[in-house]
């Protein structure tokens, strides 16, 4: 059997990593495709796993938008399956790169779809968009669902997809165990001149955010960093639609450091050692919670709301008085997320072995949130 597991963005590289080395060790043939959706980032994030890609479709080009994925995927997909004739394409998530992979494995019918992360939901299509419906979609098309969690398996259930459906864990804990040791060898305080659990850390990069919503997350950012007195980090993504507003807004404020975007064992770190995060990503919610630190999610909805229980995320909205008051309340919840030492809900670093459990041995042993790995 030949296992074809594709990538294009970071979030997908990280995630998907942990299910590629699971393979590998159990001697399974293994070929890792690319298609470059964001290569910068893709590529900085793999300094991390040393993934080999035996083959890059290249896609990435200046500005582009979900069009151009689009299309310059679906028109080199082919030629790939035509010489690979993989019998399973794993995907990871809700990439355009996910969906058009999935749909392009689909049309030459023979090949076994895999979803990782599959079933999450914010039930409204535009938020976050193009996500939602690129996994909704995705669900269709999928031989094997992989849930991180109980609340994803059930929205599956609710569309009527019930056959190989399997709660797993999220894989992104699978990845911070992998690199759990390396992560304290970033040295956060002497590279930005910061203590560890007393700074802002920042992140935005969504399409939905883009335009007035950025400029009012921005704005928030200001307000909160002269109100809290504490430094501020934002690695600010490539993309100018983030990059126009943050440098217009925030760079007057000395306070703010603006730096470029940053390998991912440097973001673990920031992660690790943040007071709180300010944030648009789906990512971090999940990553966050093994480190206790709390995330202030700039969006009116979140398809990750097991962490909303013990307040590991708190939806804040995307006004400029909302995101204020939300950082403020909860400015200090990291000291009470460690007290309780709740662990992340979303996984227990044993998905990639459940996964190919699945496949391989016909073996299955759901993923219980009560029942976690621990990072220290």
């Amino acid at each position: 059997m030949r296992y074809c597991f594709a990538v294009g963005t970071r979030p997908e590289l990280i995630k998907t990593a942990p299910v590629i080395k699971e393979f590998k060790k159990n001697n399974q043939e293994v070929v890792v495709l690319s298609t470059s959706q964001h290569k910068e980032l893709l590529n900085m994030a793999n300094k991390v796993f040393n993934i080999s890609f035996d083959y890059d479709l290249d896609i990435m080009k200046p500005n582009q938008d979900l069009f151009d994925i689009s299309v310059n995927v679906l028109s080199k997909i082919k030629s790939f399956f035509e010489k690979m004739v993989p019998d399973y394409v794993f995907v990871q998530g809700d990439t355009t790169t996910a969906f058009i992979i999935a749909l392009s494995s689909f049309y030459y019918q023979n090949i076994k779809v895999c979803h990782i992360e599959a079933g999450l939901r914010s039930f409204d299509k535009f938020q976050p968009f193009p996500e939602e419906i690129n996994r909704k979609l995705i669900s269709v098309v999928a031989d094997y669902h992989f849930c991180p969690t109980v609340l994803s398996s059930q929205n599956l259930r609710k569309e009527n997809i019930k056959d190989n459906v399997f709660i797993t864990g999220n894989t992104v804990v699978d990845a911070l165990l992998y690199i759990d040791p390396l992560i304290n060898t970033i040295d956060i305080e002497k590279i930005y001149n910061v203590n560890k659990n007393s700074y802002i850390l920042v992140e935005v990069h969504r399409r939905e955010s883009f335009g007035g919503k950025m400029v009012e997350i921005m704005e928030s950012i200001n307000e909160i960093q002269r109100i809290t007195g504490v430094p501020v980090l934002f690695p600010v993504h490539y993309n100018p639609n983030v990059r126009k507003p943050a440098f217009e807004i925030l760079s007057p404020n000395k306070n703010i450091k603006l730096i470029e975007p940053v390998d991912y064992l440097t973001m673990l770190s920031l992660i690790k050692n943040a007071k709180i995060i300010i944030t648009d990503s789906g990512g971090i919610q999940e990553e966050a919670p093994t480190y206790k630190t709390p995330v202030i999610v700039v969006r009116n909805k979140t398809e990750r709301p097991e962490g909303i229980k013990y307040k590991f995320i708190i939806i804040a909205g995307t006004s400029k008085k909302q995101i204020i008051e939300k950082t403020i309340k909860y400015f200090n919840h990291k000291d009470k997320l460690i007290k309780l030492d709740v662990p992340n809900p979303y996984g227990d670093g044993l998905a990639s072995e459940r996964i190919l459990n699945v496949i391989l041995k016909n073996k299955y042993i759901p993923f219980q949130s009560q029942k976690h790995a621990k990072v220290h």
